[in-house]
């Protein structure tokens, strides 16, 4: 065999081998009936580690999460914030009357009353303490909340098994405790009160679960048990605000302040109370750690507060066309990842990860990311490991999707490499493909 015979086959052989070993990159059982997209980038050399079908859109699940932050941080800053403003509609009359209304200006924060953020809980005392200062007594009119956010509620391409559930409460012009309630089913007892909510109660003979459609005042409560008393659950609710109204009204009363029942609509407006939520920073490292979808949804809409939901995913499209990113074969319907029907390639992540990175918010975005071992979706990710808190990832996942993308760091804390791994439509238990994941980082940053 003369040697460029012998060169040629020899490369036939690598390139064979190669091949192999792509196909079945992480190991799991089923992999070549499964998508996988991987994108590994060394920051400093310029160096791609891993280029594994990256340029396949897949289902990136609440990846999706660190792409809205991106946009956000970029589009509105770290400092921002959601702003709630309250005022009196009417005339100040005799003896602390107030000839008028009470109105609530809706500014679609997602985290107004959260339990998230304890420090900022009060919001129906706050106003109370407002009218009080103002010497006010009674209200003649009623509790008005305006809401002029556009296309509101869960979004339609959720699935409907998700609507009921904590997780996939629809962001709205006006948010209040998470759009959630406790509800004891067997009593029909809802706590705080949530005017309109209807619950009905099926027996089956497996299991507890949730429906209520999009846009329906009416839960249906599976269960195997009809007689608990004390069981009780969470669920969304179709109207936020009148869960508010409700408790402000009590709130009210309570202080001796008395309200009517109608909306008189006409006089001037006085600002009475404003309330301001955290920083857009401070929630979006919260919704990142904790994978909170409706803050997500509200940070996306952050980014247009005055036009459609498909209005602010253009500009966010926008924003990273225009810095050179290819948008083309991206298909983003909200902002937290919770539809199925999202498509994203592992290139176009690891490209928005690496701009971020270089940018003047590079620590700042870094930081939202939960560390490995640590925080909170990530807590049990490499855990005891080499790469413990060394690796920050936003995890994603649904029904037979499993993701990551973030960065590791370096030893002065900035991020030194980009990772990106989507896995969906896989066949085996969902911790082997965790485990691989896992396997295949400390393969590559031994």
């Amino acid at each position: 065999m003369n040697i460029k015979k012998g060169l040629a086959v020899a490369a036939l052989i690598i390139s064979c081998t190669l091949s192999t070993w792509s196909e079945n990159i992480l190991g799991i059982d089923g992999e070549e009936s499964t998508s996988v997209g991987i994108y590994i980038k060394d920051l400093t050399s310029g160096d791609v580690l891993v280029d594994h079908n990256s340029q396949l859109a897949l289902t990136p699940a609440s990846v999706m999460k660190a792409i809205t932050t991106a946009s956000a941080l970029s589009i509105n800053g770290a400092d921002g914030r959601f702003t709630t403003r309250v005022s009196l509609k009417g005339s100040k009359g005799a003896s602390g009357v107030w000839n008028g209304d009470i109105v609530v200006a809706g500014a679609a924060d997602p985290t107004l009353e959260s339990e998230t953020f304890k420090s900022k809980l009060g919001f129906c005392d706050s106003i109370v303490a407002a009218l009080k200062k103002s010497g006010i007594k009674k209200i003649t009119g009623t509790v008005v909340v305006r809401q002029t956010l556009k296309d509101a509620g869960p979004i339609l391409q959720w699935e409907i098994e998700d609507v009921a559930w904590p997780y996939g409460a629809g962001l709205y012009g006006f948010n209040y405790r998470d759009n959630t309630v406790k509800i004891f089913p067997n009593t029909g007892r809802i706590v705080p009160e949530a005017p309109g909510l209807k619950i009905d109660v099926i027996k089956v003979a497996n299991g507890n679960d949730l429906v209520r459609g999009v846009g329906s005042d009416r839960l249906i409560v599976y269960t195997r048990d009809t007689k608990n008393t004390r069981w009780a659950l969470n669920t969304t609710v179709p109207d936020p605000s009148a869960v508010f109204k409700a408790q402000l009204t009590a709130a009210l009363k309570t202080a001796g302040i008395t309200i009517g029942t109608k909306a008189l609509g006409s006089g001037e407006e006085k600002p009475l109370y404003t309330h301001k939520s955290m920083p857009y920073a401070d929630i979006m490292r919260s919704l990142m750690v904790r994978s909170d979808n409706l803050f997500a949804e509200g940070i996306l809409r952050s980014i247009a507060p005055e036009a459609t939901r498909k209005e602010a995913i253009n500009r966010e499209k926008q924003l990273w066309a225009t810095r050179g990113i290819n948008t083309r074969y991206t298909i983003i319907n909200d902002g937290s990842g919770l539809t199925r029907a999202n498509r994203l390639s592992a290139h176009f992540i690891g490209d928005v990860l690496e701009w971020m990175a270089h940018s003047e918010y590079a620590r700042t975005y870094a930081g939202f990311f939960p560390r490995a071992g640590k925080d909170g979706t990530m807590r049990g990710f490499l855990a005891k490991t080499s790469l413990t808190g060394q690796v920050a990832l936003k995890t994603g996942s649904v029904s037979s999707v499993q993701c990551y993308a973030g960065y590791k760091f370096n030893d002065d804390g900035e991020p030194s490499h980009i990772i990106v791994i989507l896995v969906n439509g896989f066949f085996c238990p969902r911790k082997d493909v965790r485990e691989a994941a896992e396997n295949l980082l400390l393969d590559i940053f031994k």
